[in-house]
């Protein structure tokens, strides 16, 4: 039995035979009711936001046509003024983004002096696997471009998913210090399920072939990776963008969602915290 039932057994005999009804309070109604609106108001805001965001996002997409170049924002390694042997940092994008998308953590990264590249692909015609051995590649080329013995990853949706299936595949092994993923499906996505078509998006749904694969592969060792989740990500909602590894340290994040993780104060922070102490 609580402690809460036998204090209110108490309570009741206290005041003897008298009957009691429970009545909620015109003030516990109303304060119940501004609660709930500030609740509904707050997460009515992030949506708002994440339309806007993706309507911005969209406006890039034709930045895929201009070829693999960098964007405003993002530093190639020849411009950082980090050590020839610290570790850089690679990020990896979602679906329909640009390097772009990264713009905010690429300059907080680059202003700690840390190395930061970018890696961007087309979500058509192509397939996890593909852009996931297109990553090994670009892994290996920016270690022989810095001299650094292991690269930080940062993934963001399917970019979280592209960083898994690269590891899964062995290739990266003991090529990679920390792995950060944002919002990435590794337990599917509802949305995956209304897109009946393209390699990519199939990969996606819940219970897919792939994320089974990625969910039996281990973490290698001295591997660390932070997976962010946000409470208000409609398009990865709950725990799905949690990978079933034990060993993953896992944030949740409030009030933004699945495309504001990206220029989150909150987000960045954490992330530049964890690469700058692991460079």
């Amino acid at each position: 039995m609580s402690q809460a039932l036998v204090h209110n057994r108490h309570q009741s005999a206290r005041v003897g035979a008298r009957r009691q009804s429970d009545v909620v309070s015109p003030h516990g109604a109303i304060g119940g009711a501004r609660t709930l609106f500030r609740i509904v108001g707050r997460a009515a805001l992030v949506q708002t936001y994440e339309v806007a965001l993706m309507a911005s996002l969209a406006a890039t997409v034709p930045l895929h046509l201009a070829g693999d170049r960098f964007d405003a924002g993002v530093s190639a390694p020849a411009k950082s003024h980090s050590a020839p042997t610290a570790r850089p940092v690679l990020l990896v994008h979602g679906l329909g983004g640009t390097k772009s998308s990264w713009s905010f953590l690429a300059r907080t990264l680059t202003a700690r002096g840390l190395t930061v590249d970018a890696i961007t692909y087309s979500p058509f015609g192509t397939s996890v696997e593909q852009v996931a051995d297109r990553l090994a590649v670009k892994v290996e080329r920016l270690l022989s471009q810095t001299g650094a013995d292991k690269v930080h990853l940062v993934g963001h949706s399917l970019g979280g998913v592209v960083i898994a299936q690269a590891i899964a595949s062995g290739r990266l092994t003991g090529l990679v210090d920390t792995v950060v993923t944002l919002a990435a499906p590794f337990g599917g996505s509802p949305w995956a399920n209304l897109l009946p078509f393209g390699a990519i998006v199939s990969a996606l749904r819940q219970g897919s072939p792939l994320l089974q694969r990625i969910a039996s592969a281990p973490v290698p060792d001295g591997m660390r990776w932070m997976a962010f989740t946000a409470t208000h990500d409609t398009i990865v909602p709950g725990r799905r963008s949690v990978p079933p590894h034990v060993n993953v340290e896992t944030v949740t994040v409030g009030g933004v969602g699945h495309l504001g993780m990206l220029v989150s104060p909150q987000v960045v922070g954490r992330i530049v915290a964890a690469l700058s102490a692991h460079g």
